[in-house]
């Protein structure tokens, strides 16, 4: 666990620094070519330094051990940030959105072209660099997978940036050149419009931990096919599954209804299907709360 730790602080600083350096060159970068887009790129940078600092401040906070206030864990406040980070990028992406329409309606906005590409260029490679950086870690980290999206937004946004500026430098050169003033806001446009659906998605998907649903279908399928197979070899007669996900944990709660015929008589056959249960999920790369109950009576698990 505490190596898994420091590689999900290594990884998050990583990404807090090379957010304060795209923040720094996008913002100054864009005010003095007048780009609004590259000024947009630079304001998610530098919302992005605030948001990881967040993920790292809370992930600092989450693997503080403290049973006495927080029995469970703090596995919920994983969720908790990664709404807050959402929200403020969806508000980023409204906000930009109106923007530029309000530049198109007004005529557009003239813009330093070769510099715009120069930027770009720079950014589409670097911020590349980055996602797939992240994304080759293995880690089970929901701070380490918001963060990897951040950067591959960031991504998609500035080679969206090179290729509307290089549409940009050829109109300059044809009898259309009166629509290169529409190409940044149209732009920003596009762009802001396309992340729109990134940050909901990822809401909702924290909203289901926050309320404690049921994980994805894979990871149910997976712990329904093992107790199943318990339950044949110990010729249990019911069994009943719950599961929720929470950050980095699942939480499992596993009741066996037991009858005169089942081969379940002793505690230590009771930890041997915990055991079991426990080595053959092992490969999931989640910290599991399991609990095991073994009951007579069908009432006590309603």
């Amino acid at each position: 666990m505490h190596n898994s730790y420091a590689l999900e602080k290594k990884l998050l600083k990583i990404s807090v620094y090379g957010a304060v350096m795209f923040a720094v060159t996008g913002v100054i970068w864009g005010y003095l070519i007048s780009s609004q887009m590259v000024m947009f790129d630079g304001l998610y940078s530098l919302i992005s330094v605030m948001l990881s600092l967040m993920s790292l401040f809370a992930a600092q906070f989450i693997h503080k051990r403290d049973t006495k206030k927080f029995p469970f864990g703090k596995e919920m406040l994983e969720p908790i940030v990664i709404i807050i980070k959402y929200a403020v990028i969806l508000l980023l992406c409204v906000t930009a959105v109106i923007s530029a329409l309000d530049a198109i309606l007004s005529g557009g906005r003239e813009t330093n072209v070769g510099s715009a590409l120069v930027y770009s260029i720079l950014s589409t490679v670097a911020c590349w660099r980055v996602f797939v950086y992240l994304k080759k870690q293995k880690q089970g980290s929901g701070l380490i997978q918001a963060e990897a999206n951040q950067w591959r937004m960031d991504m998609v946004l500035s080679a969206a940036v090179l290729v509307g500026f290089l549409i940009a430098a050829l109109l300059s050169y044809t009898r259309f050149t009166f629509l290169t003033p529409y190409i940044d806001p149209l732009l920003v446009l596009l762009s802001a419009g396309y992340f729109l659906k990134v940050p909901v998605v990822e809401i909702f998907k924290a909203l289901k931990e926050v309320l404690e649903m049921a994980p994805d279908q894979l990871i149910q399928k997976k712990f329904k096919s093992v107790i199943d197979s318990i339950q044949t070899n110990y010729h249990i007669e019911d069994s009943i599954l719950r599961m929720s996900k929470v950050g980095s944990k699942l939480f499992i709660e596993v009741d066996f209804i037991l009858n005169d015929n089942s081969k379940v008589k002793t505690v230590a056959d009771q930890d041997l299907i915990r055991e079991e249960i426990n080595k053959q999920t092992k490969d999931l790369s989640y910290k599991k709360w399991l609990t095991v109950s073994f009951t007579n009576d069908r009432k006590w698990v309603n």
